[in-house]
């Protein structure tokens, strides 16, 4: 039976369905720190994102994260809290600032703390995807997630095989059910993407957010886009290390 679809309408049909993937936007979150937004382009669903550095402004990220989540989707977040970080009186105080009801943002935060390593595991492995499948969000968050990797109690190579396995499920559930996954940690001196867990986790996430803080500003560096910018908190009038060259 001869065809009544010539070979470039055909042609012409795959380049359109390419085309309208092609410009399909990104589902994105933004933290709230306009800086990093315009560096990170925001937090993207299907994709894990570690966010990692000594400055203060990432304690709050996950909240504004959270409240963030709420308003452009009105949607739910996990928060797996597993460095004693979650604080749903400042994502309360987030919420107000935004001019949200504070109630309605707070019932949309799942929140889960881990005390040890084997707990964070039980809950990554058996309790998450149910979680996940029961409440629909689009973001999740764990707070300060090398924290409990890097117990004195744990043996280092069972840290190490606990944290690879870990990851790995996030991962599949990230791709899976398309969630902007976030983890951060932060420490006086930030990981080592060299060695060790450091190495492993930055080598399993799409992308790391590290974050320097100085005595007036902050110099944000997207590590595998080789992408940077500073955010300058000083007086008016003040030098900071940007202005001699020290950050790009």
């Amino acid at each position: 039976m001869k065809s009544n679809h010539s070979t470039r309408d055909i042609h012409a049909s795959n380049a359109t369905s390419s085309l309208v993937q092609v410009v399909k936007p990104d589902i994105i979150v933004s933290s709230g720190i306009a800086e990093l937004d315009n560096l990170l382009g925001g937090f993207k669903a299907g994709e894990t994102t570690l966010v990692d550095g000594n400055s203060s402004l990432i304690e709050d990220l996950p909240n504004q994260l959270c409240v963030n989540t709420y308003r452009t989707f009105h949607s739910e977040t996990i928060y797996i809290d597993g460095g004693m970080c979650a604080n749903p009186y400042q994502i309360a105080r987030y919420a107000r600032m935004l001019e949200l009801e504070q109630q309605d943002v707070l019932e949309n935060v799942v929140m889960s703390r881990a005390f040890t390593v084997y707990q964070l595991s039980t809950l990554v492995h058996e309790m998450l995807e149910p979680m996940i499948q029961k409440r629909s969000p689009r973001t999740l968050i764990i707070g300060m997630l090398p924290a409990l990797y890097l117990d004195h109690e744990v043996p280092v190579r069972e840290a190490q095989t606990l944290l690879s396995l870990d990851l790995q499920k996030i991962q599949d559930l990230t791709a899976r059910y398309q969630l902007i996954t976030v983890f951060t940690n932060l420490d006086v001196m930030p990981l080592s993407p060299s060695r060790g867990l450091g190495k492993t986790l930055y080598e399993s996430v799409n992308e790391i957010v590290r974050m320097k803080q100085f005595e007036h500003c902050t110099s944000l560096e997207l590590v595998k886009k080789q992408k940077s910018t500073t955010i300058v908190r000083g007086a008016e009038g003040q030098l900071c290390l940007e202005e001699f060259g020290m950050v790009s």
